[in-house]
């Protein structure tokens, strides 16, 4: 709150809330991420079909399977389509429309973790460092993101366990 503009309000996420802010809406942007697994559907058909005609969504979340009920995947040929008179955007990875700048950010966010692999022991990092361990889906062959592993129904294996074996 200290950052933002004094004209923005930041609300907590609760179903009433989000129906008020949806039903308001002249633009709804969705976008949550559970890493490695499915995004919980946050606003269903039914508010979307009593959104405000030629309204717009635009759901970042749509490559995890989206939180706007009505979202399914479009593509750069076609991005657009129109359901019960709301416009839906659903680009699936939306970054790859600049390219650059998505690598740059890419870049600036793993960086450090690359600094550290390749100046210490990847075991030891791995067992002390509880942001680099959250960025392991296989390990020696194995799937360790337990939210991979049950978004693709296969078995997961403790990483530590593995580790120290």
């Amino acid at each position: 709150e200290s950052v933002l503009p004094r004209n923005v309000e930041l609300l907590k996420a609760s179903q009433k809330n989000i129906k008020d802010c949806v039903l308001n809406a002249d633009l709804l942007i969705g976008a949550v991420l559970v890493p490695g697994g499915k995004t919980p559907v946050l606003v269903g058909e039914s508010l979307v079909k009593r959104m405000k005609k030629g309204s717009i969504i635009i759901d970042v979340a749509v490559d995890q399977g989206g939180c706007i009920e009505t979202s399914r995947v479009t593509n750069f040929d076609k991005p657009t389509y129109e359901r019960d008179g709301v416009i839906h955007y659903g680009v699936a990875n939306m970054p790859g429309s600049v390219p650059r700048t998505a690598t740059e950010a890419l870049v600036n966010a793993t960086l450090p973790f690359i600094k550290k692999i390749a100046k210490g022991d990847l075991g030891d990092l791995i067992l002390n460092d509880s942001e680099l361990q959250s960025g392991i889906n296989i390990y020696n062959g194995h799937l360790v993101n337990s939210e991979v592993a049950t978004a693709l129904s296969l078995p997961f294996e403790d990483l530590k366990v593995l580790i120290q074996t």
